[in-house]
């Protein structure tokens, strides 16, 4: 707690971002403890309970007649996927609870049609991933991509940063089975652009949409000056991404970010 606060000490001004302080705070608390994943039990066990939810995933989203309701649907899955996080004061999650949102979540912000139509015209995407098990649902929405004709890299973290998604958790849902699967080189929260490795930022450069999972992933680049278009997918769990997005907290959120 003492390294804790000489930390914070240095580093909180109003010019920092939560999550460069956090990044640095988990590093500190891997350093001291010795223990590099302390998520990784609780990972794996959510990622077994999404794996049985896929089955019903998938027929939600093949309950939907016309091409773009299928894409919508599948957005709606992976952002519902980003329920799946802990530790974030307010926010309780229970799996037992999510199949029952399935058909019953309005997007507060809906892109998806700006998103589907940029899809159509596109040949390379890459997906920032964010939490472990929020990936089983992204499978779905990769399927969806794939079926509009675009492939699809997905990044996920380099080491273990709270319960985010590593290469561990990709292979355990099968997710290469489906898309290329790399890292972004770092274990930041988010993406800090000046750590990601010249591999991902080689990527993002040339692809045609970058789909962006996730709070952290949105507090990172969501001020970023980008070449491609980026769409955002996130539930609003917490009060300060809920005011800067304009939503109330607990909103889904489908963004579309064009260049300027």
């Amino acid at each position: 707690m003492i390294k804790l606060l000489e930390l914070l000490s240095i580093e909180f001004s109003p010019e920092a971002t939560a999550a460069t302080i956090g990044t640095k705070r988990d590093r500190l608390i891997k350093k001291i403890t010795g223990n590099n994943d302390p998520y990784r039990e609780l990972k794996h066990h959510s990622n077994i309970q999404a794996l049985k939810m896929l089955p019903e995933a998938r027929e939600f989203v093949k309950g939907c007649r016309k091409n773009y309701e299928r894409f919508k649907a599948a957005c709606i899955l992976s952002i519902l996927g980003n329920l799946i996080e802990f530790d974030i004061i307010g926010h309780e999650f229970d799996f037992k609870k999510l199949n029952r949102l399935f058909a019953n979540t309005e997007l507060t912000i809906d892109d998806t049609r700006g998103i589907y139509d940029l899809l159509r015209h596109s040949k390379n995407v890459v997906l920032l991933a964010d939490n472990a098990e929020e990936i089983v649902f992204d499978t779905v929405l990769i399927e969806e991509i794939h079926r509009i004709g675009a492939s699809v890299t997905v990044a996920v973290k380099e080491e273990p940063a709270l319960n985010d998604a590593t290469l561990t958790d990709a292979d355990e849902v099968g997710l290469r089975k489906i898309a290329e699967v790399i890292t972004t080189g770092t274990d930041t929260l988010g993406l800090l652009m000046e750590e990601a490795s010249a591999e991902l930022k080689r990527r993002i450069r040339n692809c045609d949409v970058l789909v962006v999972k996730g709070m952290a992933n949105y507090e990172t680049l969501s001020d970023e000056r980008m070449s491609v278009p980026m769409a955002f997918l996130l539930m609003a769990k917490c009060d300060p991404i809920s005011i800067d997005l304009g939503v109330k907290k607990g909103s889904a959120v489908a963004k579309l970010v064009k260049p300027s």
